[in-house]
């Protein structure tokens, strides 16, 4: 008999494995192979025909993922959706699309092969690679910053409506999203709360999205649009100011501006509600640890734990009250004016 492999070294070898997956999982999107089988299963070389590509490395592209349970073989060379599949359709609301796309692009993926350097030096492989810092970089790829803008809205889709329900917003009169992107987690919010007004507040072609989606329908009344830079200002007469996922993007140093800057406009009962995860401790997993090297290569940021957070918020006048867990995953952490 053969000698038997140990475990720890096979799973060792499938994580190992996990970049070939990732870039499989972008080529599947970047052909728009979910796209061509949502109305039904098709043969490969029918399926190849619609895509413009050749059939049988489209059959052992398929097949491969078919082995994780994303598409599947339904007869032989013949290949269907699957739930999990459906989300790398571009066209459903709740699509993975665009987070597949910049995962595997040349721009985003390079980067992460300089981690080690990164991990040495401390210094921000994104721009090791690229000679600039992401959202400088972003400035300069049109797009680059589209896809960019289209996956942080995927991924925000993800969480909107668990932050919205473990959350009461309606005692707020003017909440401002800083940093809000395309308005999605605003959108929900006031969806929610018929009495709340907002104030979208970011780049200007972030807000440019954030008007076409939204223009014609009854939130248009309801929502301000205010660009700027949050590391000088955000926008004054709001009660509550909301940070989704915008304070992981820096060190402590620069979220510590943008904390400032909210301080500085909220009220004494207003609220500062930054939503975020909190890292446990020890070896406990979390999506965040892994999020927290995205945010090392990409951007120089990080996660942080419950204790890291109270610091933070101390060290820019604020006092963190509490920390409601959501459904999703992420935290909403509120603080108030120490």
């Amino acid at each position: 008999m053969g000698e038997r492999t140990p475990r720890p070294r096979v799973a060792l070898l499938q994580l190992l494995n996990g970049a070939w997956v990732t870039q499989a999982l972008h080529a599947a999107a970047k052909l728009r192979l979910a796209d061509f089988l949502a109305a039904g299963p098709l043969p490969v070389e029918e399926l190849a025909r619609q895509a413009g590509t050749e059939t049988q490395t489209t059959a052992r592209l398929l097949r491969t993922l078919a082995m994780f349970g994303v598409f599947s073989e339904v007869a032989p060379d013949q290949f269907a959706l699957t739930p999990m599949s459906e989300h790398l359709r571009s066209d459903r609301p709740d699509s993975l699309y665009h987070w597949a796309l910049m995962q595997g692009e040349a721009w985003h993926w390079q980067a992460w092969g300089g981690l080690a350097e990164n991990v040495r030096t401390g210094h921000t492989a994104f721009e090791l690679k690229h000679q600039l810092p992401l959202f400088e970089f972003l400035d300069q790829q049109p797009e680059a910053a589209t896809l960019f803008n289209s996956a942080m809205a995927e991924m925000s889709s993800l969480a909107v409506k668990a932050i919205v329900q473990s959350y009461d917003f309606s005692a707020f009169r003017r909440v401002a999203d800083v940093g809000g992107g395309e308005g999605i987690l605003l959108q929900h919010l006031l969806e929610a709360h018929a009495s709340v007004h907002g104030v979208l507040f970011d780049r200007p072609a972030a807000l440019d999205k954030a008007r076409a989606r939204l223009k014609g329908t009854p939130l248009e009344s309801r929502i301000e649009y205010q660009s700027g830079n949050f590391f000088e200002t955000v926008p004054s007469g709001a009660d509550a100011y909301v940070l989704k996922h915008i304070l992981h993007d820096w060190n402590d140093v620069q979220a510590g501006k943008v904390l400032r800057a909210c301080r500085a406009q909220l009220p004494r009962q207003g609220r500062l509600l930054a939503i975020e995860y909190v890292l446990p401790a020890g070896d406990a997993f979390s999506p965040g640890k892994l999020l927290d090297l995205e945010m090392m290569v990409v951007c120089g940021g990080q996660e942080r734990t419950l204790e890291h957070w109270k610091s933070l918020m101390a060290d820019n006048g604020l006092t963190l009250d509490r920390v409601i867990a959501t459904p999703s995953g992420v935290s909403i952490i509120e603080a108030s004016p120490a």
